[in-house]
């Protein structure tokens, strides 16, 4: 009799441990989720973000886009890292300047589908300090990069960048807006 009424209670423990506090007894019922949240430092690390670079008039002068193309909003500040490779897939090594165009980049929170802005300057020649390139990419705050596709002053995709003679690339910070972010001095 003893062992039963023994199994009875822990029984009862057990399912009491494991079940949630009704709220008609005057408590709040339980807001914790074990579900991932946009703000886990996972989810910042590796959002799904499609970056172009699109060429503008002025030779090696283009408007990078970074899309978020992800589930759950990504948040941002500063420069992209841009990074190249040569015609070999080895690391090409381009110096990138930093500059304030149009001036400081705010905090940038880029809900899924939403995208932001920086203008990037190549200095294309052919002289004995270029590399010739053969990829490009892009790296938000905080991000993994991201392969940057090359799109053409004709809309179309830039097949053969290996033909691209870099020197030296400027980039201005991330903005909300295309507005004056491919003014570089």
């Amino acid at each position: 009799m003893r062992l039963t009424i023994l199994a009875a209670v822990l029984a009862v423990g057990a399912t009491a441990c494991g079940s949630p506090t009704p709220a008609s007894q005057g408590q709040a019922p339980s807001t914790t989720s074990n579900a991932p949240t946009s703000a886990s430092s996972s989810d910042k690390q590796k959002p799904s973000v499609k970056a172009e670079l699109t060429m503008q008039g002025k030779p090696g002068l283009g408007l990078l886009t970074a899309t978020n193309q992800g589930t759950g909003p990504i948040t941002f500040q500063g420069w992209p890292k841009l990074a190249f490779t040569n015609p070999a897939n080895q690391p090409a090594a381009v110096p990138v300047e930093q500059k304030l165009v149009p001036g400081e980049g705010p905090s940038i929170t880029l809900q899924p589908g939403q995208t932001a802005f920086a203008g990037v300057l190549l200095d294309v020649d052919d002289d004995a300090n270029s590399f010739a390139i053969n990829e490009m990419t892009a790296e938000l705050p905080g991000m993994v990069p991201a392969k940057v596709t090359f799109i053409g002053t004709d809309g179309q995709p830039i097949a053969d960048l290996t033909k691209l003679k870099v020197s030296e690339a400027k980039v201005g910070t991330m903005q909300p807006a295309a507005q004056g972010v491919t003014v570089f001095d």
